[in-house]
């Protein structure tokens, strides 16, 4: 599932390992994700401009990305108009 509306993804999930402390099911590691996605967006769509807002580490760095979730993070970024694509 791919959604532009608010920034949902379920898909693969490729992460580093981490320790954790209850297991989650299909459909919580897929909203997890999406949330670390929209938060990796946040903070590289944040820019050099404002330091402050800047987080001081994310969940997800932009090496733990699929091709498809880089695509998806690319579209987040752009405004289509109808008939354009």
């Amino acid at each position: 599932i791919l959604e532009w509306g608010d920034g949902f993804y379920n898909g693969d999930i490729k992460t580093r390992k981490t320790v954790s402390t209850m297991e989650l099911s299909a459909e919580q590691m897929g909203l997890q994700r999406s949330r670390q996605l929209r938060d990796l967006y946040e903070v590289l769509s944040v820019g050099d401009g404002n330091q402050q807002s800047k987080r001081p580490c994310a969940s997800l760095s932009p090496e733990d990305l699929t091709d498809t979730e880089w695509f998806y993070m690319v579209c987040m970024s752009f405004v289509f108009t109808p008939g354009q694509g």
